[in-house]
């Protein structure tokens, strides 16, 4: 008897008192005995909050307290709100962008690795939302704005819109192979001599050919490298890019020279770079290396 004066009071109090429902007090009135209709009662009050999260609910049923009071528990908690999926660009070369942006590199050192790169970008609302939402700092999305391309001729874009589309939605095919001579493989010290050769790409895969003994040879995978990037100099109006980099997963790093840097030119290595970006652009490239 004296129990279940000791229930009814804690159920009145809980109702008058706009109580804060928790696991706790729903194991009290269980363990003092209280009708599963007054937990639920109590449960259903407007009056009370609840306080009880779905991870806490196999406590309740471990303890016995009946599935009807753990279901109207469940109908109290509130719905979570959806989280809208995050925006996706248009351009694909955005992404890494935004790795870039997010790895802390300054702002100038990215403007200067888009400038080296010698794309041209054509960004789309979409685009633009994407990269504000990522937090890419204006002076970048301005960088980006200023290297659009030239505007295809009216006639030229009314005719051929649809042939546009589908360039756009068709994927680049790699040819089997393609050779880019007139490099030299830079050694790390200077008891090895630097070697003239060309790389080879085939597939997924770079080939070095020796110039002068085969056993020199070599060939390491795309999917296994670390970082790719260019050492340049620091020129105007923009930097002369020189020497393409490869660093190998907790392995060797390679460093290929145009032959012709001396002479002014940096024609082999701009070669190899604009064709692994076209074939190969999610490679991790990073930003180029600056020489003053």
């Amino acid at each position: 008897m004296r129990r279940g004066v000791m229930v009814c009071v804690l159920l009145a109090a809980v109702a008058v008192g706009a109580e804060e429902l928790t696991v706790n007090s729903i194991l009290t009135a269980h363990k003092m005995g209280a009708p599963a209709d007054g937990i639920i009662a109590m449960v259903n009050n407007p009056a009370n909050t609840l306080k009880i999260s779905s991870a806490e609910l196999p406590t309740l049923r471990s303890a016995g307290v009946p599935e009807n009071v753990i279901a109207a528990i469940q109908l109290r908690m509130p719905v979570p709100t959806p989280v809208p999926a995050p925006t996706q660009p248009d351009t694909p070369g955005l992404v890494d962008l935004v790795k870039l942006v997010k790895s802390g590199l300054s702002e100038t050192l990215i403007i200067e690795q888009l400038k080296a790169s010698g794309k041209t970008y054509s960004p789309t609302i979409n685009d633009l939302v994407y990269l504000k939402e990522n937090a890419v700092p204006e002076p970048i999305i301005k960088e980006l704005l200023s290297m659009r391309g030239p505007a295809p001729a009216a006639g030229v874009a009314a005719a051929g819109a649809g042939a546009a589309a589908a360039t756009k939605a068709a994927p680049v095919v790699q040819p089997e192979e393609l050779v880019f001579d007139g490099l030299v493989l830079q050694k790390a010290t200077f008891l090895k001599k630097n070697r003239p050769g060309r790389l080879t790409l085939k597939s997924d895969s770079l080939s070095w050919v020796d110039g002068v003994d085969p056993r020199e040879n070599f060939t390491f995978q795309l999917n296994g490298l670390e970082k790719v990037w260019l050492t340049c100099q620091a020129r105007t109006p923009e930097n002369f890019c020189y020497q393409a980099n490869f660093q190998i997963v907790k392995g060797a790093r390679y460093r290929f020279q145009d032959v012709s840097r001396d002479a002014g030119s940096n024609a082999a290595v701009l070669k190899l770079r604009d064709a692994l970006r076209t074939y190969h652009p999610t490679l991790p490239y990073g930003p180029p290396e600056v020489e003053n």
